[in-house]
């Protein structure tokens, strides 16, 4: 019978048929699909279970009187001597209530010694229970090891979706706010920050995971593998027990991923583990793992891994975007050059809401060598707020008599700008398009082209010069005895239809479709 069935059969939930199956008390035949198969033997032992739990027997004497350790006449002897015990403490105090009620006493006036005398006297003792044959070494493997090790690489990959699911969580939070994707490469720039990180991410997932547990009572990871943490009695953890847990795994077992010492705790709990303990924040409050079956958890796995690198990809690629799109002025023209401008980390200068250059501030105590000198000098930008809504065309002049001329950065950005002005420049196509306008503008050739709904007019006029890629120059002055100068006009214009145009990109470059 199927395990629907068996809930009707049994009256019992699903939830608790498969926490026996995980405590060893019910072993269902599995067909060759892989779906259990429930025998009327299978629900006549959920029966007797049922009637033993009603009779309030725990856990481990059900164990025990299954396995055949225990007699149940045993079982129920103690049971009972306990219930009796219980029922008279439960009748004496039922006895003093009755007469301090008849009595009419006032709190003040109680004087609760005679009434203390009344409810002395111990319970009828509970008999030792036989104790079983002490087990062989292979029985105390079993016993301890599966506990102390219960499915180990599951619960290193449930951990790992876990921590994945809160550090994406972080990351997308501050990319689709603050459109910084520099905070990624923060993380891991040097060792002291990455070691700072793995700090607060542990944290975060130690924190967050009791209350995963207290109210659903499985972490995501946990979920995806079946791998069930529940109390000795089948219950999910309490709140107090569930941080209890957190605050001794985060030290005992992950040692705060403090460098060294955290691989040694890594080490040290594995040999234990392998001697039979079940690590501190489980034993203390006897907490156990079963095993609830997941067809496909493994594809489940991996698709939400990849779901989630989708996600944050989607959310660098956007953060990478320039903020203003559509009719823009001339500040939301600079916030998107400015943006641009940190993201790529070309250094140089920014705009200001006039659409004019501002010298970066010199950080103290450094100093810019400059190999072949440094005589390139850009004008100020012109922005064209005539013949348009907002800025439809920017122009940059150039001048240079160095030995070595290149770079092209503030033409890449301005292009840029505009092309998500105009609409063209998204989250499919940025990285390309970053590529090939590098690509386009480092010809240093006369040419006009269409370039993601912006048009392109280059007029360059270079005496003394050849083109090379010594020393990443694109114009080389063999000898700089000779004449020699340089001047480029580049004018970028939104094209009026905002029409996606293309380019033949020059040889050696990349021909991809745009």
């Amino acid at each position: 019978m199927t395990i629907k069935e068996l809930e009707q059969r049994t009256g019992m939930a699903r939830a608790n048929i498969r926490f026996y199956e995980g405590e060893g008390l019910l072993a269902p035949k599995r067909l060759e699909n892989g779906y259990r198969d429930y025998s009327e033997e299978d629900a006549r032992t959920l029966e007797k279970i049922k009637l033993l739990r009603q009779l309030q027997l725990d856990i481990d004497t059900i164990r025990r009187v299954q396995a055949g350790t225990l007699t149940l006449d045993q079982a129920l002897f103690v049971q009972e001597t306990k219930l009796e015990g219980d029922k008279l403490l439960i009748e004496r105090a039922a006895a003093v209530c009755r007469e301090l009620g008849r009595s009419g006493v006032e709190y003040a006036a109680l004087e609760p010694k005679p009434y203390l005398a009344q409810l002395e006297g111990a319970p009828p003792s509970r008999p030792v229970l036989p104790s079983p044959p002490p087990p062989t070494p292979k029985e105390e493997a079993e016993r301890n090891i599966p506990q102390a090790c219960y499915h180990p690489w599951m619960r290193f990959f449930a951990r790992t979706l876990d921590v994945a699911l809160y550090d994406t969580g972080i990351n997308l939070l501050y990319l689709l706010v603050f459109r910084d994707p520099g905070f990624l490469r923060f993380q891991t720039a040097n060792l002291l920050t990455g070691v700072f990180f793995s700090v607060v991410l542990l944290f975060l997932t130690l924190a967050v995971e009791p209350l995963w547990l207290h109210f659903w009572g499985w972490t995501p990871g946990k979920w995806v593998f079946g791998l069930k943490l529940r109390d000795k009695d089948g219950n999910k953890l309490p709140l107090d027990w569930a941080f209890d847990r957190s605050k001794l795994l985060a030290w005992e077992g992950y040692g705060w991923n403090i460098p060294v010492y955290s691989l040694w705790r890594f080490w040290k709990c594995r040999q234990d583990a392998l001697g039979g303990w079940r690590g501190s924040w489980n034993s203390e409050h006897e907490l156990r793992y079963s095993k609830e079956e997941r067809r496909f958890a493994g594809w489940i796995f991996t698709g939400a891994r990849l779901a989630l690198f989708a996600l944050l990809s989607l959310a660098l690629l956007w953060s990478c975007l320039p903020p203003c799109k559509g009719v823009i002025d001339v500040p939301e023209f600079a916030r998107n050059y400015n943006h641009l401008l940190r993201v790529a980390e070309y250094g140089g200068e920014e705009l200001d809401d006039q659409g004019r250059w501002v010298e970066p501030e010199q950080v103290p105590g450094s100093a810019t060598i400059n190999i072949f000198g440094d005589t390139t000098r850009y004008s100020q930008p012109k922005l064209d707020v005539h013949s348009g809504p907002g800025v439809s065309a920017v122009t940059l002049r150039m001048t240079s008599q160095d030995k070595a001329v290149g770079g092209v950065s503030r033409e890449c950005l301005t292009l840029l700008s505009l092309c998500r002005a105009a609409g063209d420049l998204n989250l499919l196509n940025i990285l390309p398009a970053q590529r090939d306008a590098l690509a386009l503008l480092n010809r240093w050739e006369d040419f006009d082209q269409d370039f993601l709904g912006v048009h392109v007019s280059q007029r360059v006029e270079a005496v003394g010069y050849e083109r090379t890629n010594a020393f990443g120059a694109v114009l080389w002055c063999e000898d700089e005895s000779q004449p020699h100068h340089c001047e480029k006009t580049v004018t970028f214009t939104i094209l009026p239809d905002r029409r996606e145009g293309t380019f033949a990109p020059p040889e050696g470059t990349s021909n991809a479709p745009q």
